[in-house]
């Protein structure tokens, strides 16, 4: 009797439970449908799209319902954004009748995979605290995927803004980003990037096959090891790698991948590549000096650079740049100057007592620090044979 009376009971909260009916159907919008032009070229994950300074793409964006149909009497209003890129174009638009397009999307600084979205927006204007905002209300919509190029070191560095005063900040800083060198179109894959110069607390990587903006300095806290054939040891100049990730920041005007990781290229036996050749040659940026042309030095910045014919100049040796940091200036023949370090990767070179004293080549590489004086622009050989002293 009690296992009835419990069974009875169960039977009558499940009934009691039940839906009545066939559930409910939500009018109005349920979401946007964003598509683009027929023939549209979106690129594909093993062909992206050509690299461009900016993109441009046709829509049509229509309001629908719980069925997928248009809402015929729908006249509001939508809020356009990207993934990770920089809209061009009108970020509201309005929709008639449901609709709105042909209409284009205009954006820059869009990597890998990116997708156009639209939001519904309130029609009128919340206040918030100061401000006056327009409330997004639900109903959103995306579109196929556009696939294309993974930036580049020269994308990080080219992307200039601001100053000489500032440095020339990138665009793109704060940004995460996963780089890798040029689409190879026969190869059908990127090219490798090379390790220029390795240093107590990163190291300096470049492009290859590149002119301008093509190196970056890669912040890793301390010095860079790696595993090769089950042993540990420190990167080394010439070792190519095939992408990196990390974050872009400005430190005084010098531009850094800072919290990076990196892919190595190995070979079959999974041992690290390293090839010489790859090495870029270094960069004669003695002009850029001479014309004071800091945005021709910005070009060069983390490059392998070499600078002709410059002296040893004067200098105070109870300076802050020499004792916290052991800068000192370079002068060129035609007016230009430089400052340098050698105290840590060329100690045997003592410019104390060097002074006056003029030099045939200085190669090294290029950083910047807004606050060096007299010049925020440093030169750091990566060894002594970096520096070639002319005979008397």
């Amino acid at each position: 009797m009690i296992r009835i009376t419990l069974l009875t009971l169960l039977l009558l909260i499940i009934a009691a439970c039940a839906p009545k009916g066939d559930p409910a159907i939500p009018d109005g919008v349920q979401y946007f449908s964003v598509t683009f032009a027929p023939g549209t070229d979106l690129g594909l994950p093993g062909k992206p799209l050509t690299e461009a300074a900016e993109y441009r793409f046709t829509v049509a964006i229509e309001a629908r319902g719980a069925w997928g149909e248009r809402i015929a009497d729908y006249a509001g209003e939508v809020e356009v954004s990207l993934q990770g890129a920089e809209l061009r174009s009108y970020k509201r638009l309005k929709l008639d009748n449901g609709i709105i397009g042909p209409v284009e999307v205009r954006f820059a600084n869009g990597f890998r995979l990116e997708r156009i979205a639209v939001e519904e927006i309130a029609p009128d204007k919340t206040i918030i605290g100061a401000r006056e905002v327009r409330l997004r209300t639900g109903p959103v919509g995306v579109s196929a995927p556009i696939y294309l190029p993974h930036p580049r070191i020269s994308s990080v560095q080219g992307m200039v803004s601001g100053d000489a005063g500032d440095g020339y900040p990138s665009r793109l800083e704060k940004r995460n980003l996963t780089l890798r060198g040029t689409w190879d179109a026969a190869a059908g894959r990127y090219r490798d990037m090379v390790v220029v110069a390795v240093i107590e607390g990163g190291f300096y990587l470049s492009e290859t096959g590149c002119a301008d903006f093509c190196a970056v300095y890669l912040y890793t806290y301390s010095t860079p090891y790696v595993e090769d054939g089950g042993e540990s040891g420190v990167l080394e100049p010439g070792t190519l790698i095939e992408e990196v990730n990390g974050s872009v920041f400005e430190f005084f005007g010098f531009t850094e991948l800072s919290f990076p990781t990196f892919r190595l290229r190995r070979d079959a036996q999974d041992r690290i590549i390293r090839d010489l050749d790859a090495l870029p040659s270094p960069r004669d940026i003695t002009g850029c000096l001479d014309g004071g042309d800091d945005l021709c030095l910005e070009s060069a910045e983390s490059s392998l650079v070499t600078v002709v014919g410059v002296t040893v100049d004067d200098f105070d040796e109870n300076e802050e740049g020499w004792t916290e940091y052991s800068q000192f200036p370079l002068t060129t023949d035609g007016g230009g100057i430089i400052m340098a370090q050698t105290v840590y990767t060329a100690p045997a070179f003592h410019p104390e007592s060097m002074k006056g004293r003029r030099l045939a080549t200085l190669t090294g590489i290029l950083k910047q620090h807004t606050s060096a004086r007299p010049s925020t622009w440093i030169l750091i050989p990566r060894d002594g044979a970096d520096i070639v002293i002319e005979e008397r």
